[in-house]
């Protein structure tokens, strides 16, 4: 059974207009992540939706949303940079894959946030199991024209 897990990182943009951005990832029984989109909107249920709606178009099925947001990952930007990274790492026998997204006003803070992120989902996390940087770009790229 796959479930849907939408993972928040919220942006604010400060002129007339608010802009988010969501992360949501599908999950397989082993826990790992196994497809992922990236959504924005105009407000927070707004990306939330749209990340939802763009894994459910895929086929995913079983879906729970699950947010989560302890950290600061990248909030009250209206420009910058944004990273989403993943770890492919064993535990207990298992292959767990897990994402995390940032963003900062430079590569550097977005990597640092998008770490920071990461860690909220995957407990057993060490520098050691390292990373690798499958997106990035411009924070304002993401936002709905």
């Amino acid at each position: 059974m796959k479930t849907l897990m939408i993972l928040l990182t919220v942006f604010f943009i400060s002129s007339t207009v608010e802009a988010q951005i969501a992360l949501a990832v599908e999950k397989n029984d082993n826990g790992s992540s196994i497809k992922y989109a990236i959504r924005s909107g105009k407000d927070l249920n707004d990306a939330l939706q749209n990340a939802y709606q763009a894994l459910k178009d895929t086929g995913a099925t079983g879906m729970i949303v699950k947010m989560k947001q302890e950290a600061d990952c990248g909030h009250e930007l209206n420009k910058g940079y944004y990273v989403l990274i993943r770890c492919d790492r064993k535990s207990g026998g298992r292959f767990l894959l897990t994402y995390g997204l940032g963003a900062g006003a430079s590569r550097e803070e977005a990597l640092k946030r998008a770490l920071i992120h990461l860690k909220e989902f995957d407990w057993g996390y060490e520098d050691k199991y390292g990373y690798g940087i499958v997106k990035e770009g411009k924070v304002e790229d993401l936002f709905v024209q």
